[in-house]
C-alpha cells in the first residue's frame, strides 16, 4: 500500500511515517471495475478524490447541445477532475467507464479538508496539479492559434480533451463540424481528407480518429 501511494503525484515526497499515519486515519476505497462499467457520469457530484491506480478508463465529452461528443483514453495513474472537488461548480464534467479491468481509489472529500491538508506535501501536491492544468490550459489557447482549416480541426478537438496526448476519437456530422468552425462543408471535408493522406487521423462514418494528438499538434505551432 505504501509503494502504491509513493506512485501517485499526491504522494511524492512524503515519508513513510506520513503514509502511515494517513491509513490509519483515512478510509481508502478500492473497487475493481471490469471492461464498459460505468464508473463516474457526467453531472454527479463530486464528493470524492478519485484515482485510476490500475488500467484504463474512457473519458466521454457531450457537447451542451449533444451535438457531437469526444472519447479519450486515460491510462494509470490518473485523477478523476480533482479540480471538480472545489470550486462553484462541483458536478463531473465527463462519463468514465472501464477499459477492461481496472482499479478506483476513492478518497470522501471530508478527508482532504481533514486529515490530508494537515500534511503540507500533500496540500502543495494538489496545488501545483490543479495550477498546471490551468497553465496548460492558457498556454493551449496561446501556442496553438492556426489559420490553416487542417490545424484548427485539431485544435477544436484539442482544447475539449482532457488531455493532450494519445487517441482522441470525436463524433460529429461533417455539418456541424463546419458550421462550428464557420467553414463550407467542402473545405472541411478537404482538410481532414489530408490529414488522414499524411497520417494524422482516420475518418469513419460519422466521427474522427486522431492518433496521437500531441504530435498532431506540433505539426500546427
Amino acid at each position: 500500500m505504501y509503494e502504491s501511494l509513493l506512485c501517485l503525484p499526491y504522494f511524492q515526497g512524503m515519508s513513510k511515517d506520513d503514509i502511515t499515519s494517513i491509513l490509519g486515519k483515512v478510509t481508502l476505497e478500492f473497487k475493481r471495475y471490469a471492461d464498459g462499467e460505468i464508473i463516474l457520469r457526467q453531472g454527479e457530484k463530486c464528493d470524492k478524490f478519485t484515482i485510476l491506480i490500475q488500467g484504463k478508463i474512457s473519458g466521454i465529452s457531450q457537447a451542451p447541445d449533444n451535438s457531437y461528443h469526444i472519447t479519450e483514453e486515460l491510462g494509470a495513474p490518473y485523477t478523476i477532475e480533482p479540480y471538480s472537488l472545489f470550486g462553484y461548480d462541483t458536478e463531473y464534467k465527463r462519463d468514465y467507464i472501464a477499459k477492461n479491468n481496472c482499479t478506483i481509489l476513492s478518497i470522501n472529500k471530508q478527508y482532504i479538508f481533514g486529515e490530508l491538508s494537515r500534511h503540507n506535501i500533500f496540500t502543495i501536491n494538489l496545488l501545483n496539479i490543479i495550477s498546471h492544468k490551468t497553465q496548460q490550459t492558457i498556454e493551449r489557447i496561446w501556442h496553438y492559434d492556426s489559420t490553416d482549416i487542417a490545424g484548427r480541426i485539431v485544435q477544436f478537438i484539442a482544447n475539449r480533451c482532457e488531455t493532450q496526448k494519445g487517441e482522441k476519437h470525436i463524433s460529429i456530422k461533417m455539418e456541424r463540424l463546419a458550421t462550428l468552425l464557420c467553414e463550407t462543408r467542402l473545405n472541411i471535408s478537404k482538410a481532414l481528407n489530408e490529414l488522414q493522406v499524411a497520417g494524422h487521423l482516420t475518418l469513419h462514418r460519422g466521427g474522427i480518429t486522431i492518433h496521437s494528438i500531441e504530435n498532431t499538434l506540433d505539426c500546427f505551432k
